[in-house]
């Protein structure tokens, strides 16, 4: 299982390598901005599959807490969905989905998340979506693209488990690609490419994540100035103390980036297992850096 963060491009995908970008059935536009103390949405537009719930506060640090909808509940062949994400000076936002993102089959076309968030001096964003499902003949790739200040923080993580296929078998979808990619700045801090190409349901050669007896993987990125080889240092060790709390067996492992930041990997055969342990890291860097207390994310 790799840790380190890889280039963005690899021979032979049946993605293209630079996305051609097609109408959108979804799009999300977010500006969020800070109000005394208090982060609040300066621009909220959407249009087609997405739509927000209402804004929640979780705890009094003013971080706003949004919820994704797709009415859809799917993503199919040639889907396209656009976030643009703006966070000003010294705003937080907390996002995530409403429930797991499905891939359905996309036997003519890919379908595709596409991320454009740009970060001011001191804003905190945060990624924690649901897992996403793969179905049989499913390809699917997510680019992040994140422009941000040296001061700002950074925490985007995903978790993604094979769905069901009518003959029981698993790992039946064709490929799913995410990259992200990070400028701290003036300079690319990150650039992470993560390729699963099952196949005939055996992991191929060019694919960067190999599985093992596992069923489902999870990845974590954070980028935040106060990330050094102490902090990793520690968070490793809580990692491997959570290992007692799993209902499966979890391979994990913890890297420093540049950036500077961190990449965590974990596979396992259990979603609630990686949910666990991305739940448990982001605490610990929310709590180091803002005490904040521990997330409960409400999905109504």
């Amino acid at each position: 299982m790799p840790t380190d963060t890889l280039p963005h491009t690899q021979a032979g995908s049946r993605l293209p390598r630079f996305h051609t970008l097609r109408d959108p059935v979804g799009v999300l536009d977010l500006q969020i901005t800070n109000q005394d103390g208090r982060s609040v949405a300066g621009r909220r537009y959407h249009e087609g599959a997405l739509r927000l719930m209402r804004a929640h506060y979780l705890d009094d640090s003013g971080q706003v807490y949004y919820t994704i909808i797709n009415p859809g509940g799917a993503y199919f062949g040639g889907d396209d969905y656009h976030f643009k994400i703006q966070l000003e000076e010294n705003s937080s936002l907390l996002l995530t989905g409403q429930s797991a993102t499905k891939v359905y089959k996309t036997p003519d076309n890919y379908s595709l998340q596409d991320f454009e968030v740009n970060l001011g001096p001191g804003a905190v964003f945060e990624y924690i979506p649901d897992q996403l499902i793969a179905y049989e003949d499913a390809t699917y790739a997510q680019h992040m693209n994140v422009q941000m200040d040296p001061t700002a923080s950074l925490l985007t993580a995903e978790i993604v488990t094979p769905g069901w296929a009518p003959d029981g078998s698993l790992f039946k979808f064709d490929e799913v690609r995410m990259r992200t990619a990070v400028q701290v700045g003036d300079d690319l801090a990150l650039v992470d490419n993560l390729l699963v190409r099952p196949g005939d349901g055996s992991f191929s050669d060019d694919s960067l994540l190999f599985l093992e007896d596992q069923t489902h993987f999870a990845t974590l990125i954070a980028v935040d100035q106060r990330i050094d080889g102490d902090l990793v240092k520690e968070i490793r060790a809580l990692m491997e103390e959570h290992q007692a709390t799993y209902t499966h067996k979890v391979l994990d492992a913890i890297t420093l980036t540049d950036g500077p930041g961190l990449a965590v990997r974990a596979i396992g055969t259990y979603t609630e297992d990686l949910y666990s342990l991305i739940i448990m890291v982001a605490n610990e860097l929310r709590r180091r850096f803002r005490g904040q207390g521990p997330l409960e994310l409400r999905k109504y």
